[in-house]
């Protein structure tokens, strides 16, 4: 026990040391490279490997990704002192407790794990990773005969494992550009004439952090890629490079991928929600969108958005029975799917506003017809009140509110004349748009 104890306090010590000999560390880097510059020396590739070597000894000098994972009562004996300060903060909706030192940010997590690390001080402004990598791809060229592949090959897995490290560091605190960029450089690591080898897993991540940053070109790059490799991570890379093509207004390629990859994965729902809301955002055939529904639903039956969605397709075609069935079908499957509620409200009202458009294209002759036309408006706008004021009351969504407050004020204006719960309803609903600001 005294023995672990001492290692890792010789090692704290070391730790603090390696971070402030800059000045050392940058001499031993400028060193190496005077060597690589000497053509005699530069055709050997243990020149190569010390001048990477050079650049990976800054690095870890700072200990930038070593204690991953590891409890905070670890990381505070492996880091050789106390914070200089820390606070709390929230990313992508968690909660992590950022503690400040010198030369770097460590987030622990909820449950206390550590799971990003920030350096803060970096020895040169240059990625000492990338250098490292370069100079022992180099070191791979002068190589000839292939005495050093296996130091190579450590080497550059090493590497590797610290650029992921760092770029999942990054993808956790929300610099989605930070960590497209170290998921990218890692794939030389891989991808080179010792190792040969292709690292799927960070060319898919590279793609999703790229996509994340805005960066849809270099997303596409990545996905397509992973498409030609054969990795599809069940169909979601598929979906993802569906909606860059749709973006780009390339509807037709949209479908293609998403087609390709429902063959494949017939099960992914990702992939048959991806494929239903494209083919109504284009308007395609509504039998397409039906056929498969349906098919997500066997797989999912308990799906409320699934009916819901079955629901939208029948009222873009104006079959209002179908449409509403749909909708009271999703919310007897989750009786708390206030959308449900909502649609079929709405469904009633649109077919309301159809009968009003028939009635003001009648001879204006025909009090019969017309008469006729608004019985039926009003049965109309009569069914919408209960769903529009189920949805009023279980949603705290100030939009939704609204909305159906707007809807049911003028409904029970309308039968203002009818009785006293109409009065009262129109109060309700006009009061609550007064007191939202909504009206004066």
């Amino acid at each position: 026990m005294k023995q672990i104890l001492l290692t890792v306090a010789m090692l704290a010590v070391a730790i603090a040391a390696g971070a402030q000999n800059k000045d050392q560390l940058l001499s031993s880097i400028e060193k190496a490279k005077v060597a690589t510059e000497n053509p005699k020396k530069a055709s050997n590739p243990n020149t190569w490997i010390k001048y990477g070597d050079a650049f990976m000894n800054a690095y870890n000098s700072l200990f930038g990704d070593l204690w991953i994972g590891s409890s905070q009562t670890e990381a505070a004996l492996l880091g050789g002192g106390t914070p200089i300060s820390e606070e709390q903060k929230e990313f992508n909706g968690l909660p992590y407790l950022v503690q400040h030192f010198q030369f770097r940010d460590l987030y622990y997590n909820a449950n206390g794990v550590l799971e990003a690390v920030i350096i803060t001080t970096p020895i040169t402004e240059d990625n000492l990773l990338v250098l490292a990598r370069d100079a022992y791809l180099n070191a791979i060229d002068v190589d000839a005969k292939g005495s050093k592949a296996k130091v190579i090959t450590e080497k550059l897995s090493d590497v590797r494992n610290k650029l992921v490290n760092d770029a999942m560091s990054y993808y956790t605190i929300g610099d989605m550009a930070q960590a497209a960029y170290n998921f990218e450089s890692a794939l030389p690591c891989s991808e080179n004439a010792v190792i040969n080898g292709v690292d799927t897993t960070v060319i898919y991540y590279a793609g999703v952090a790229y996509g994340a940053a805005g960066n849809n070109e270099k997303a596409k790059q990545y996905y397509e890629r992973c498409i030609d490799l054969g990795y599809y991570q069940n169909g979601d890379v598929a979906c993802y490079l569906s909606d860059i093509y749709k973006n780009e207004g390339n509807a037709d390629k949209a479908k293609e991928c998403l087609n390709e990859a429902f063959a494949k994965f017939p099960g992914s729902q990702f992939i048959l929600v991806s494929l239903i809301n494209l083919y109504m955002d284009t308007n395609d055939d509504p039998q397409k969108i039906l056929d498969l529904i349906h098919t997500a639903q066997e797989n999912e039956p308990n799906n409320a958005s699934l009916a819901y969605a079955e629901g939208n397709v029948y009222n873009s075609l104006g079959d209002l029975d179908n449409a509403v069935k749909c909708y009271e079908k999703s919310v007897e499957i989750d009786p708390d799917y206030v959308y449900g509620y909502y649609a079929i409200a709405s469904a009633y009202i649109q077919a309301s506003d159809k009968i009003v458009e028939e009635a003001n294209a009648l001879d204006i002759r025909d009090v019969e017809g017309y008469d006729k036309l608004m019985v039926e408006f009003e049965n109309y706008l009569e069914l919408a009140i209960a769903p529009y004021e189920q949805a009023f009351g279980m949603t705290d969504d100030v939009e939704i509110k609204v909305a159906c407050a707007s809807a049911l004020k003028q409904i029970f204006f309308r039968f203002r004349n009818k009785g006293d719960k109409y009065k009262q309803g129109y109060e309700k609903y006009n009061n609550y748009l007064v007191e939202n600001g909504i009206v004066e």
